[in-house]
Formats: structure tokens, C-alpha cells, sequence
């Protein structure tokens, strides 16, 4: 089964089928050479931009982008990529004339590292962007597991610009961490999850988030209502437990015929019907007595065998009649 990453990028390229303006397309691929470029040299040719990426579907997002802005089409294949722990990859490269041109129109400088001011100008640029840079570097947890988004750079200086570009003109909040040798910017919180994913337009992810979050919810309330249930019989347990030692203090002292006629009914009861409820045991009673009444009653008689404690026992043996 595919990972929740995978899903949400196949659902933004899916959703970005549309023609897109010549400033977005060239936004996005500058996402991409920021998340996944790198400058190769090749012999005979010169250097040449290659944007390598575990995901193909990203990959050939990105040839489509440079064949329609630039009518030329870099080469696909699938290779070894050591930065991905030898993991497959799909890669595009581009020719080195085509590489010039691409750096050049859409003011990319890969030495730099930082967003170019056109990503800035206006929103659709902005998205574009972003959007770019989720397909070729993001990673999005299962939700299941929390919220968390993460971009992996292999440079400080690109990760910061990416979280300035984020917190300043994304309204998302956004950190910035080391691990290993690489540069990770962080979004661990729902709300700018989904802001970000609602503009790169992954719908199908947000839905399947919010899913994952009522059923979580819905665990939780049940999970909530047993332990209340719990609670509550643990509760009526101990005041049944408390009053039966009561009763039997007060047999072994004073004896049960000490106690005015209503305290001995309502002790008699709950020696016969030790589990039952205050409700049930007011049922039992004539004529019958509510909740209220009975607690007040037990508590009486809780009451009276506490001011029997250290007194020596009088009544050695008192029978249940009383």
C-alpha cells in the first residue's frame, strides 16, 4: 500500500492538470530545482541540471513542466541515488544549453540556495512554488501518527529561506533542524498542515486527515465514557464497601436495635443487596425514597458508626433481623 506522503503528492499532481500560467510554471520548477536539483557535470556537454526524485509521477510533473514552458524535453530514467541510501529514483535532466536557460529565465541560482524574488511577487507564484517544492523534497506523516510535514534539504542556507519563505508569505509556522547531514524545515502543527496542503491543492489528503481525526476523536469519547463508567462503579463499590463496614461496627458495639427505625431499614437493605445502587436501593425501600434521600441516610449511618470508634464491643452477636 502506497505511504500517506505518496498519496498526497498523487493527489496534487492530480489536481494540477489545469494550464497554468507561464510565472507559475517557471515558480514550479524553481520548487523543484530548490527540493531536488542538482548542478552535474557531464562530459562533452557541460553542467547540467538534474532533478532526481523518489516519486514518478513528480518526476514527470517536472518534465512536463519544462517541455511546456521551454518546448524542449529533458531525459527520464531511473537510477541508483546514493543520497536516497541507494533507494530508486526517477530523474530528469536537463540538456546544458536548456539547463543555462532554465537558471537564467527563472532566476534560480543553485550555488545561493535561497527563493528567487519571482516566487514572491504574487500568490499564484507563491503556490506554484511550494508546490513544486512538495513534489520533488516534502514528506508528510501518516496521521494516524501526528501531524508532521517535512522539507529535507542539503543546505542551511536553503532550509532557512524556505522557513522564512513559509512563516512571512505562507502565514504557516515553520522550524528549522539538522539531522544527520542534512537540513530538515519541520510543520508540526494541524492548522498550517492543512493550509499548506489546501494551497498546493491536495485535497484528497485533507479529507482523508480529517477522517483520521474524527475517528480519533470518536476513540477518544468512547474511550472517555469507559473510564467514566469505570470510575463511577469503582465509586459505588468503595461507598457500598464503607457502609457495610459500618454496619457491622455498629452491630458488634451498640447492636442494629440502637439505630432509629430509618437507619436500621436502610441498613438491613444494603446487608441484602450489598451492589446495589443508591436508585436500586431507594426502589427497595416503602414507601419508596430517591437518590437524595438514600445518600443521606448512608451517610447518617456512616455518621453514627464513626462515633462508635474505640468504644469496646457490648453486643457480641446481633442477628440480621435486628
Amino acid at each position: 500500500m502506497k505511504s500517506f506522503s505518496v498519496r498526497a503528492k498523487d493527489a496534487v499532481v492530480r489536481a494540477e492538470e489545469s494550464e497554468l500560467k507561464s510565472c507559475c510554471r517557471r515558480a514550479e520548477l524553481t520548487g523543484f530545482a530548490l527540493g531536488c536539483g542538482t548542478a552535474t557535470l557531464v562530459g562533452g556537454e557541460g553542467i547540467c541540471l538534474c532533478l532526481r526524485t523518489e516519486h514518478a509521477a513528480s518526476a514527470r510533473r517536472a518534465v512536463q513542466l519544462v517541455r511546456a514552458e521551454f518546448q524542449e524535453t529533458p531525459v527520464l530514467r531511473i537510477v541508483r541515488a546514493a543520497r536516497l541510501g541507494g533507494r530508486t529514483a526517477f530523474e530528469a535532466r536537463l540538456s546544458a544549453e536548456l539547463t543555462r536557460r532554465v537558471l537564467r529565465e527563472c532566476a534560480i541560482s543553485l550555488s545561493e540556495g535561497t527563493v528567487p524574488k519571482p516566487c514572491l511577487l504574487k500568490k499564484c507564484c507563491r503556490t506554484s512554488f511550494l508546490r513544486g517544492l512538495f513534489l520533488a523534497c516534502g514528506m508528510i506523516a501518516d496521521p494516524e501518527s501526528g501531524y508532521q510535514m517535512e522539507f529535507l534539504f542539503g543546505s542551511e542556507r536553503t532550509a532557512e529561506s524556505v522557513m522564512r519563505f513559509l512563516r512571512a508569505f505562507c502565514g504557516i509556522r515553520a522550524g528549522v533542524s539538522e539531522r544527520k547531514s542534512a537540513y530538515i524545515v519541520y510543520i508540526r502543527d494541524s492548522e498550517s498542515l492543512i493550509r499548506l496542503l489546501s494551497m498546493i491543492g491536495a485535497n484528497a489528503a485533507i479529507l482523508e486527515i480529517e477522517n483520521v481525526r474524527i475517528m480519533k476523536e470518536a476513540r477518544n469519547r468512547a474511550n472517555r465514557a469507559a473510564n467514566c463508567d469505570a470510575a463511577n462503579i469503582a465509586k459505588v463499590v468503595g461507598a457500598a464497601d464503607r457502609n457495610l463496614r459500618s454496619i457491622e461496627r455498629i452491630r458488634r458495639t451498640v447492636g442494629l436495635q440502637a439505630l432509629p427505625e430509618a437507619l436500621r431499614e436502610i441498613a438491613m437493605l444494603r446487608l441484602e443487596h450489598a451492589e446495589a445502587t443508591l436508585e436500586e436501593l431507594g426502589a427497595l425501600m416503602d414507601p419508596p425514597l430517591g437518590k437524595s434521600g438514600v445518600y443521606h441516610r448512608l451517610h447518617r449511618l456512616d455518621d453514627f458508626a464513626a462515633s462508635l470508634e474505640g468504644k469496646e464491643i457490648t453486643v457480641k452477636h446481633d442477628s440480621p433481623g435486628n
